[in-house]
């Protein structure tokens, strides 16, 4: 199964989002990650991504959400980590725009993540399983629960 993670920057009341330049997802208001790639954690993916797409250095942060999403006959699990001490500046690459938010505009967002995002900002861990078209143009609905992760 395609692993993917993504990393949630919170620094006080300030969420850092990324508007996604390329690939799937451009347009939309999202957060910084991508494919783990062989070999490689969940957590190496966060680190790694982060730096590729926003030029900064994670330092602390811990899983809070894994997703599945369930897209045709294709199914991928995102592991989402939540960011809470980094180094160095934001700043754009040719795959994000960096942006600091103090509140998600969920128009501009994967319609998932109104499902999901707010949970994970008020401090409870999830999991879920979302449902798309084959080509993600179309989401099918889905569920979150609460989960622990060691």
């Amino acid at each position: 199964m395609k692993e993917t993670c993504l990393g949630i920057i919170r620094d006080g009341n300030f969420l850092l989002f990324i508007r996604k330049i390329r690939g799937l997802g451009a347009g939309y208001l999202t957060f910084p990650g991508g494919k783990v790639e062989e070999g490689e954690t969940p957590e190496q993916c966060i680190t790694r991504e982060v730096n590729e797409e926003i030029k900064v250095n994670i330092e602390s942060f811990r899983k809070v959400a894994e997703i599945l999403f369930i897209h045709g006959e294709e199914a991928e699990k995102m592991h989402v980590f939540l960011i809470t001490k980094f180094t160095g500046i934001p700043t754009k690459t040719d795959e994000a725009i960096p942006m600091w938010l103090n509140e998600p505009i969920y128009e501009e967002m994967w319609a998932d993540d109104k499902i999901w995002l707010p949970k994970v900002l008020n401090g409870e861990n999830v999991c879920c399983e979302f449902y798309f078209s084959a080509d993600w143009t179309y989401f099918k609905g889905g569920h979150c629960n609460s989960c622990e992760f060691t």
